[in-house]
């Protein structure tokens, strides 16, 4: 049979099987489009859940870091309190200099409050880690 004498029913058929074959690639770019925005989304939530962590890390850090600078700004003022007591020979007044027990009171509770916040970024990270294998 020539192409030009092809039957309608031929025609109908072939028309069909085409038809077919594009409603199923239409479902399947239907479902490749709907798992690839599902899985977007997912990373998506976990870009940002990582973001918050970090930011989370990075303020307590940084928490930790002005502490310490305060902290150490108390150990100089001390020092210089005992350097100058000891050079006017009055370090025997050294205990009852009225700053002394502020310093000591400022560096103590700077201490507790530095190994609170360590103990905040060890929890952060030891969360974040238990995260990461959940998802694994």
């Amino acid at each position: 049979m020539s192409e030009e004498t092809k039957h309608p029913e031929e025609e109908k058929s072939g028309s069909d099987r085409a038809s077919k074959m594009m409603d199923g690639m239409l479902k399947g770019l239907r479902e490749f489009g709907h798992v690839a925005k599902e899985m977007a989304e997912e990373f998506g939530k976990m870009a940002s859940d990582k973001a918050e962590e970090l930011t989370k890390q990075g303020k307590i850090k940084l928490d930790i870091h002005q502490l310490g600078r305060s902290r150490n700004k108390a150990m100089i003022e001390l020092g210089e309190l005992v350097y100058n007591l000891n050079a006017g020979g009055e370090l025997a007044k050294l205990a009852k200099h009225e700053n002394f027990a502020e310093l000591i009171e400022s560096i103590v509770a700077l201490d507790a409050e530095i190994a609170k916040k360590e103990a905040q970024a060890e929890a952060v990270e030891s969360e974040d880690e238990s995260e990461e294998k959940s998802v694994e």
